[in-house]
């Protein structure tokens, strides 16, 4: 479940990121010299949703480690409940 909000947090700012990246490179006037259309450093906004977006892949990447020692553990005490069954 972690891992699907995580997903969308995650596909959600990608999205925007990419959809603001399209509208703003619509968004000039055919007249403006092409100089004016060269990259410019990221605004605060743009900063932030970057910072978001690697803080949600982290998020997830440790959630994944989670579930793996979680099932380890659980692989571990079916074994223990099996060997004191015996």
């Amino acid at each position: 479940m972690m891992g699907t909000i995580a997903a969308t947090a995650v596909g959600a700012m990608a999205g925007s990121i990419a959809g603001n990246a399209i509208a703003g490179a619509f968004q000039g006037d055919s007249s403006e010299p092409a100089a004016a259309a060269a990259p410019s450093q990221p605004t605060a906004e743009q900063a932030a949703q970057a910072q978001a977006l690697a803080e949600a892949q982290a998020a997830e990447a440790e959630a994944s480690a989670l579930q793996q020692q979680l099932e380890a553990a659980q692989a571990k005490a079916a074994a223990a409940r099996s060997a004191a069954g015996q």
